[in-house]
């Protein structure tokens, strides 16, 4: 920074076009020199929270500055504030009126990303947006600024050809996938937001190379399926064997028929020959009662 010369000086005419030029976690001042300015003309520059009863404040760094910016981030960054910044111009002992900014909020800063960062797994490459911003020992995060609505325009291009495409996401962590195998792709990613219309800045393309495809883990992968459908299809057919081996009605050997045939006529003979031996008296009684009558003329 040059401080001015103590020279005489003429009135000063006050800065023109006075106003914020203000991107995300970045907010500068910018003006003009006033009408045919002195060679040692020189600049102060304050700054006042929107709403508030508190004074203007001097930017330390920004006092008797030959430039025409003055970085205001660290005094900004409050995305629930608004705020007015003055410049004026100074030479020896004159000083030119304030020329004021209008009101600013930092959510009006043209949108930027610090980044990203790609990883390839296969044909897929996973992007992470980088969203994190310093300012001197502070650590500003974009999410923090635009709260709502926030989407972010990904430009995939394929280097061989340059053809691009354009997809829409809302996280910041995301997969591009089945892209071609060996093949050189370059993404770049714009933010935006979908409640108003904001001056937006792309990130700088980032480029990454699809390997070859791997044929062995396919060959691997296809192997195990076709053992299993395999068992799968012998498991079947097992349980349907099964199932109609339990269904058919079976057909007992001669031998067995014969035996079986054998035990039932001894179990009959049994049980007559028991019945006749145990039966009641009133029981033969009454079978005795029931034999026929001799026929009329036989002898008695």
């Amino acid at each position: 920074t040059f401080l001015c010369s103590h020279q005489p000086c003429e009135k000063l005419a006050s800065p023109t076009h006075v106003r914020f030029a203000a991107k995300v976690a970045h907010h500068l001042l910018r003006w003009e020199p006033g009408h045919n300015p002195p060679s040692n003309v020189c600049y102060e520059v304050e700054y006042k929270v929107y709403g508030t009863n508190v004074s203007w404040t001097a930017i330390p760094n920004c006092m008797k500055i030959s430039r025409h910016s003055c970085d205001l981030t660290y005094y900004t960054l409050d995305p629930a504030l608004r705020y007015y910044a003055r410049v004026r111009a100074v030479s020896r002992n004159h000083t030119s009126p304030w020329q004021r900014t209008n009101s600013f909020s930092p959510q009006e800063a043209s949108l930027r990303l610090s980044g990203q960062s790609l990883s390839v797994t296969g044909n897929t490459i996973h992007v992470q947006l980088q969203l994190l911003f310093r300012v001197g020992n502070l650590t500003v995060k974009y999410d923090d600024i635009q709260k709502h609505t926030r989407r972010y325009r990904v430009y995939i291009r394929r280097a061989q050809d340059n053809r691009t495409y354009e997809v829409a996401e809302t996280t910041p962590e995301f997969n591009v996938s089945n892209l071609f195998w060996d093949t050189e792709y370059c993404i770049s990613v714009e933010p935006d937001v979908a409640s108003r219309h904001t001056r937006t800045t792309r990130t700088n393309e980032q480029c990454v190379t699809i390997g070859e495809r791997d044929r062995s883990a396919e060959l691997v992968l296809s192997t195990i399926s076709s053992s299993f459908i395999t068992l799968l299809l012998l498991g079947l057919l097992g349980a349907l064997l099964v199932c109609t081996y339990i269904k058919k009605p079976m057909r007992p050997p001669s031998v067995l028929k014969s035996f079986i045939k054998q035990s039932s006529l001894w179990v009959e003979q049994e049980s007559s020959s028991s019945g006749s031996l145990d039966a009641d008296p009133v029981q033969q009684l009454f079978l005795c009662q029931k034999q026929p009558q001799r026929a009329p003329g036989s002898s008695s």
